[in-house]
């Protein structure tokens, strides 16, 4: 099969003809349908985040089960389905079994530890399997991932409740559907952050979805949600980005006895936050790493609602072949997000 291959010691892809994967007795085999490139993905090139050489990449994905082990007796050929990333989670210790194996020190995500989905196939243990709904087509269904790291992060993490007001602190894919699932859930006002020292698409999209939105490279965001709120701040601030300076506004932007929920992950080992402002304001602090069975749910649930826009988050659809397009996209910030078809 085809596949796009990261090599030993390389930066770059290159697609290439593989081995299909030998299908164990507890997976199911999936023709890949559909696949996003995630952030974590550009950071597996760049060498900024642990991973397995040589590796397929992608985790974003959306496909159909073609074969079953033997011993898989809920999925059969023709089920449309997406997959929690969390391959080698022991399902037995103190983490698993409360329902966070997202976080098992035994996890070996694939994408990541073990080929993912940048491929038109992929074996995965059947227990990670969630059905796609009728009415989503696989295109979308690729976001459930992400929305789901996002429904962790501030439903269950973040400590979100209606009618807060709601800070987001970038505006690339995990930044904008925080957004919505705030919206979705309620939220009282919900104001997007970002720059557009690389391009407007991203602030373009949120405009497009309904929110305000402040360019950070223009304007200070603590400095017009502390004068728009009369000094309050507000209830929870989201940072998305991991950068140095979307930590610092998230901090400074929620309120005093309000709370700060971290997805962004970050390639500045030095990065630092305002300590003295956090703990003067007596801020809750929540560090939210991927996604669990409960997110997964909630997220398909909101799927079905019009709550929720995936499409709009969609700005490039690619055959495989032209992944490179699709990363130079994002690079020129010319992207939401890039879907590549298999």
């Amino acid at each position: 099969m085809k596949a796009l291959v990261k090599t030993d010691g390389s930066k770059k892809l290159a697609l290439r003809e593989v081995e299909e994967p030998v299908l164990g007795a507890d997976e199911v085999l999936i023709q890949v349908r559909a696949v996003g490139i995630c952030g974590t993905d550009l950071h597996i090139l760049r060498d900024e985040y642990p991973h397995a050489e040589p590796l397929i990449p992608g985790h974003e994905f959306a496909g159909d089960v073609v074969d079953a082990g033997a011993d898989v007796r809920d999925w059969k050929a023709g089920d449309r389905v997406v997959a929690e990333l969390h391959t080698g989670a022991c399902r037995k210790c103190e983490i698993c079994l409360s329902g966070n194996p997202q976080i098992c020190p035994h996890k070996r995500a694939y994408g990541t530890w073990r080929d993912g989905a940048f491929a038109e196939r992929i074996a995965l243990p059947a227990w990670l399997l969630h059905r796609i709904p009728d009415e989503i087509a696989y295109e979308q269904a690729t976001l459930f991932e992400p929305t789901a790291c996002s429904v962790h992060g501030l439903l269950e993490r973040g400590g979100f409740e209606p009618g807060h007001s709601v800070f987001v602190a970038g505006h690339g894919p995990i930044g904008l559907m925080c957004a919505q699932v705030a919206r979705a859930g309620g939220a009282r006002s919900v104001v997007v952050s970002g720059t557009s020292r690389r391009g407007t698409v991203r602030l373009d999209a949120a405009r497009g979805l309904g929110f305000e939105v402040i360019d950070a490279s223009e304007t200070d965001p603590v400095h017009h949600l502390t004068e728009a709120t009369g000094g309050r701040g507000v209830d929870i601030a989201v940072e998305t980005a991991g950068t140095q300076q979307a930590l610092t506004h998230a901090i400074e932007a929620a309120r005093r006895g309000g709370r700060v929920a971290i997805l962004g992950l970050s390639s500045d080992a030095a990065a630092s936050f305002p300590w003295n402002v956090a703990l003067v304001n007596d801020l809750d602090m929540a560090f939210s790493f991927s996604s669990n069975y409960s997110s997964w749910r909630r997220t398909i649930d909101l799927s079905l609602t019009d709550r929720l826009d995936l499409e709009a988050m969609i700005t490039h659809v690619l055959p495989m072949s032209e992944w490179e397009r699709g990363l130079a996209a994002i690079e020129a910030g010319e992207a939401v997000k890039v879907v590549l078809q298999p």
